[in-house]
């Protein structure tokens, strides 16, 4: 008999937890697993999760705050979901879906795993520090140990778990996310068609930054250190691909400093793989993280990535110029050489992103990640 499991998000758009979550049903194994999809708006990625086999659940039309009467509401939406299709276990993926998920769960006699995309288990003075910015945090306290177990992205969640002793160490699991690891190129023609879009040269040096503009980003670094890396390579190009409030501001700068032709805001790109696989470098300089699928994306199509050290889990798994770079997002210092040296040398550039490939495929494979999740439901479902 299939162990029956519903995952509660909050939305189906283009996003770091709807991609994970994505990620994890298309490698989930049918025969033993029947999933379940619970979300609330949205619905740019609705066709692949029924491609991937996924049942779905619309427990509200439109967005809402924990702290709203339509919790209630969902909260018995999702309660009789879970009785009606004899759902063994609940799987939440964001905040709000977790208070939801897990409280409809314990309603229901329920297991549950609360699985950690967001901020919620972080120090709260550091957290304000890197910019970082969510009042529903502070409910969090109201619902400690509420999940069977509860997986983490990085060891810095574990230690604030175990401070807090909101979880017993027993229920915590240190899980980082995984992708599908799978050959990418674009052919010469390919390459000019993505960058004439850009409006760049064929052969100019791509530095791209996927990433939401906000103030936890840092993408204003990219303006401190971009003169200099123009000036040692003029046909260097930094493109950023997202959405997000400093956007517009962004590009008013950019025109202001006359700096359009190096510096490139091209907005929200659904196609990420597709641009990296013109870019040569892969700078992430944010302040915040936990584990960054866009980096896992670059390292797996081999292109290297400079990133910021003691930043979610990014120094668990890079050692610095070896398999990455990894530089401090509070300074400029350093990141505009480490770019100039990788574009001047080839073999370097090549190592890094061979090195990077290596560490993606035996670490980060989503077969594995998914595999260890699925252990996490067995041995809940025996309980």
């Amino acid at each position: 008999m299939k162990i029956k499991v519903l995952h509660i998000i909050k939305t189906l758009n283009l996003g770091g937890a709807e991609t994970n979550l994505l990620n994890l049903l298309q490698a989930a194994d049918k025969e033993k697993f029947e999933m379940h999809v619970g979300y609330s708006f949205g619905g740019e990625l609705e066709r692949e999760f029924v491609q991937a086999g996924a049942r779905l659940f619309k427990y509200a039309e439109k967005s809402h705050r924990v702290k709203s009467f339509a919790s209630l509401l969902i909260i018995v939406r999702v309660w009789r979901y879970l009785l009606k299709n004899k759902i063994d276990i609940v799987h939440t993926h964001n905040f709000s879906g977790h208070i939801w998920g897990a409280v409809a769960a314990k309603l229901a006699g329920k297991k549950s795993v609360e699985h950690v995309h967001d901020f919620r288990y972080s120090d709260p003075a550091d957290f304000a520090r890197r910019r970082g910015f969510n009042n529903q945090f502070k409910f969090i306290k109201y619902f400690k140990n509420i999940a069977d177990k509860v997986i983490v992205l990085t060891k810095q969640n574990v230690a604030f778990l175990k401070a807090s002793r909101f979880y017993p160490d027993d229920k915590v699991i240190e899980l980082q996310n995984g992708i599908p690891i799978f050959p990418f190129a674009v052919t010469s023609d390919e390459r000019i068609t993505i960058t004439a879009r850009l409006g760049i040269r064929s052969d100019a040096k791509i530095i791209f930054t996927p990433v939401r503009v906000a103030p936890e980003k840092n993408v204003e670094i990219i303006f401190h250190i971009a003169a200099r890396v123009i000036k040692e390579n003029r046909h260097a190009v930094f493109v950023i691909a997202g959405d997000g409030p400093l956007l517009k501001e962004y590009e008013e700068h950019v025109e202001r400093r006359h700096l359009s032709g190096h510096i490139k805001f091209i907005g929200f790109h659904a196609d990420i793989r597709r641009l990296l696989a013109v870019s040569d470098i892969m700078l992430l300089p944010s302040f915040l993280e936990l584990h960054s699928i866009a980096i896992l994306e670059a390292m797996s199509m081999k292109v290297p990535v400079v990133i910021s050290q003691d930043v979610g889990c990014n120094s668990e798994f890079i050692k610095n110029w070896e398999n990455g770079v990894l530089l401090d997002p509070f300074t400029e210092e350093g990141w505009g050489d480490a770019i100039i040296k990788i574009l001047k040398d080839p073999a370097l550039k090549r190592s890094l992103g061979e090195a990077g490939y290596e560490t993606c495929r035996e670490k980060f494979d989503i077969q594995k990640t998914v595999k260890n999740i699925e252990t996490i439901y067995a041995n809940l479902a025996k309980v």
